[in-house]
């Protein structure tokens, strides 16, 4: 933590260089306000979005804010002490799931430490399994994925876990030991971000703690049934090998190298791909290829990655407000592919493109206790 503040005098004003200009020359938006610069820790999935020059002149001129963005990992923010946050001036938090606020929650002392503390979500986004051609196919066939209305869902995400990926079936080869691809091989399991770091990668080793803990994997599991699971959930861990420690860099780095040639199945946020299809709005071969490489996949049930704003003092709270603003809320699903967390029904049918899942079934996020743990299990290799 000692060389964050640096990190944001030196060089995030890069991220918000048009508002910043305008607080330079005459210290106040257009509409006369005093303007209010807060330092903010988030996620590294909203930097672009945090950076996007449209996002920070309806900051700057309508909420009179600037906002200093710094991405770090969502449960590193959370288990920053007090002291710290406080010693290098940190106004709020935004990390990518409601379980890192509820850890946020138990190890400080809001009330007291933080009185102007509210959290608030803003944004969501799906946690899914991305894979190729080849491999949907295959889990197709196998009765692990099903397709409905031209979408995908992994409807046996349990027995993907415990027959395929704990039994180190292969995708090559033939039953019982291979799955009989043609042209993927190796081992099956879920590839994604190191979910010691990256929160995409942590809310896949949620989703597989609660499938693998419970009988029902609508229900959340208590500490008795996840300190059992442990042990399988560890193992799930290590059989990725080297992992991206951040979501932003995670999913380029699984397309540039092959897709679903590298790594068949690979877990994110569905907010990827619909930034990705933006970002190739203008280049028809890449977008073209990208629609015949990937295929959308999504966990019944998954889990949601909530983007709840902590706001650790009063101006910050201000920031709550201007991210619920419509114009923010349809940038960040137009332009970043961030579903609302303010309003009812984002319209999916924007992006005709994309097979998107409208109406989703989700499970939540264990509890505070519970995440602890398993962070526990991940980060120090302590799984009782």
């Amino acid at each position: 933590m000692g060389k964050r503040l640096p990190l944001i005098i030196g060089g995030v004003l890069v991220i918000a260089a048009i508002a910043v200009g305008i607080v330079v020359i005459g210290g106040k938006g257009s509409k006369g306000g005093a303007v209010v610069t807060i330092n903010c820790i988030g996620g590294s999935e909203k930097q672009e979005l945090m950076a996007d020059p449209q996002v920070t002149k309806i900051l700057h001129d309508k909420y009179h804010l600037v906002v200093n963005y710094t991405p770090e990992g969502s449960y590193d923010q959370v288990q920053t002490s007090t002291a710290d946050l406080k010693s290098q001036g940190i106004d709020c938090l935004w990390p990518s799931s409601a379980s890192a606020q509820s850890v946020f929650e138990k190890l400080h002392s809001t009330g007291t430490d933080f009185p102007g503390y509210k959290a608030t979500t803003v944004l969501q986004s799906p946690e899914v399994v991305y894979a190729g051609p080849e491999g949907t196919k295959i889990l197709l066939a196998h009765g692990i994925v099903q397709q409905r209305s031209g979408r995908y869902y992994i409807v046996n995400m349990k027995n993907l876990l415990d027959n395929d990926v704990l039994k180190h079936v292969t995708w090559n080869g033939k039953s019982p030991d291979g799955l009989g691809a043609t042209t993927i091989a190796g081992p099956v399991n879920i590839s994604s971000t190191d979910p010691a770091t990256s929160n995409s990668g942590f809310t896949l080793t949620q989703l597989e703690l609660t499938i693998i803990a419970t009988d029902n994997p609508y229900q959340s599991p208590d500490l008795q049934q996840a300190r059992k699971a442990l042990p399988k959930v560890h193992a799930l861990y290590k059989s990725q090998g080297l992992q991206a420690s951040s979501s932003d860099s995670g999913f380029d780095q699984w397309l540039l190298q092959g897709g679903e040639l590298h790594a068949p199945l690979y877990a994110g946020y569905e907010s990827q791909i619909i930034g990705k299809t933006v970002a190739y709005a203008g280049n028809a071969p890449a977008l073209k290829q990208l629609q015949d490489d990937v295929r959308i996949l999504y966990p019944e049930p998954t889990i949601y990655a909530d983007h709840p704003i902590l706001a650790l003092d009063a101006n910050a709270a201000k920031f709550i407000l201007a991210m619920q603003d419509p114009d923010i809320q349809k940038i960040a699903w137009e332009d970043y592919g961030f579903r609302s967390g303010v309003s009812i029904g984002t319209d999916i049918s924007y992006f005709k493109q994309l097979p998107l899942a409208d109406n989703l079934r989700t499970t939540s996020p264990p509890n505070a206790d519970v995440t602890l743990l398993l962070l526990n299990c991940i980060q120090k290799n302590v799984c009782p």
